[in-house]
């Protein structure tokens, strides 16, 4: 089968294609020149392991998952400490993205064939070698954290006849001597929009980035630049892995003293919504984590952080209107500012993640709904 052929007319047919430039650029740049000979699938088997695809034992199988309009390939985890030699059960820490994620981020991103754009997370250098494609290689300065991903996707870039400023380093910090950018294009996920981007970005230039909360992950932020501010709205979702720096810190201990109380309402109501929901809540909330739970006897429960540790809460589903349903750890009842954020969404008549933004300025971020002045949190 012509994999290639397929995900052409999938992506087509989602509209994938509706920046005129990306069809061509789709067209010019080979995938597989960019994929390793061994990756692992988002797809778990039965022991809960990702399967590893290797393309001298299945080379149908790994020209199916390379041109997987739907799915990224996982191209590194545990930061490299666990070979791809077999499945495996790790953190991924690196990722060729779905072709449909990375097509509508290439839309969204409103580039011109003059603009100089930034990236953050070379990677492979299969997305490096599309926006080479609208800009010119020269347009475009690249970077990537890790050293061995470094060399890698400028190995590939070099043999597929793309010459990008390729840099290792923290994209976090931007590059100054390559600014300033008409475009930032990020591909790993933030909980903080660093100042360095701003700064760094032409008046009217665009950032585009993953944009995560503790809470809940995938938002697909698109901020404009004006006199040093950068504001705009969340344009969809696009779940990323974190940006090193950004990633949550290991729980700590519990605290010594807790307190038992019931809940205001049932959890399932707050906890079981949809992905939205979630991803509204934690723009309320964006320093609380949640972990869902299922004990041996099928009790179900949900426990609570801030991402101090100072203070957790568990909450259980069953007979959650008794004293003992919430206990409380800490000074803050976590569970009592989850429901008052899932209240808030539901009094505001459950808006779409599209109508909400940030705006980011030097004195730090306020999230906003339909407009930058009606701010919900600062």
């Amino acid at each position: 089968m012509n994999y290639r052929a397929r995900a052409a007319r999938e992506l087509d047919a989602m509209g994938a294609f509706r920046s005129p430039w990306l069809r061509p650029a789709f067209d010019a740049v080979d995938r597989e020149m960019f994929a390793p000979a061994q990756f692992w699938t988002l797809a778990t088997d039965e022991k809960g392991l990702h399967p590893v695809i290797d393309r001298s034992a299945d080379f149908d199988a790994w020209q199916a998952g390379v041109w997987d309009t739907h799915n990224s390939l996982i191209t590194q985890m545990d930061d490299g400490r666990t070979p791809a030699d077999g499945p495996a059960r790790g953190d991924y820490t690196s990722s060729i993205s779905a072709l449909d994620i990375a097509f509508e981020k290439l839309n969204q991103l409103d580039v011109e064939p003059e603009h100089r754009v930034l990236e953050i997370g070379t990677a492979s250098g299969y997305h490096t070698a599309l926006l080479a494609e609208r800009v010119g290689a020269a347009q475009v300065t690249t970077i990537e954290i890790d050293p061995a991903l470094s060399a890698w996707g400028a190995d590939n870039l070099g043999k597929a006849g793309y010459a990008p400023y390729v840099v290792r380093g923290d994209g976090l910090a931007g590059h100054p001597e390559s600014a300033p950018f008409d475009r930032i294009i990020n591909t790993a996920s933030l909980r903080r929009i660093p100042a360095a981007w701003r700064r760094q970005t032409t008046d009217g230039g665009i950032i585009l980035t993953p944009f995560n909360t503790l809470y809940a992950n995938g938002g697909l932020l698109k901020l404009r630049v004006h006199d040093g501010i950068a504001s705009g709205p969340f344009v969809g979702s696009a779940s990323y892995m974190w940006a090193r720096s950004e990633r949550p810190r290991e729980p700590a201990r519990n605290p010594d003293t807790y307190a038992l109380t019931s809940s205001p309402i049932d959890p399932a109501q707050v906890l079981d919504g949809t992905w939205a929901q979630d991803f509204a809540i934690g723009l309320h909330v964006p320093h609380i984590a949640i972990d869902r739970q299922r004990d041996d006897d099928s009790t179900r429960r949900a426990q609570i952080r801030d991402d101090t540790g100072a203070s957790v809460t568990v909450v259980r589903y069953t007979d959650w209107w008794e004293d003992g349903a919430v206990t409380v750890w800490g000074e803050r009842d976590l569970w009592a500012e989850v429901v008052t954020a899932y209240t808030a969404w539901r009094t505001a008549s459950q808006p779409h993640v599209t109508r909400y933004g940030l705006t980011v300025s030097d004195e730090g971020q306020q999230v906003w709904l339909d407009k930058p002045d009606h701010v919900l949190r600062r």
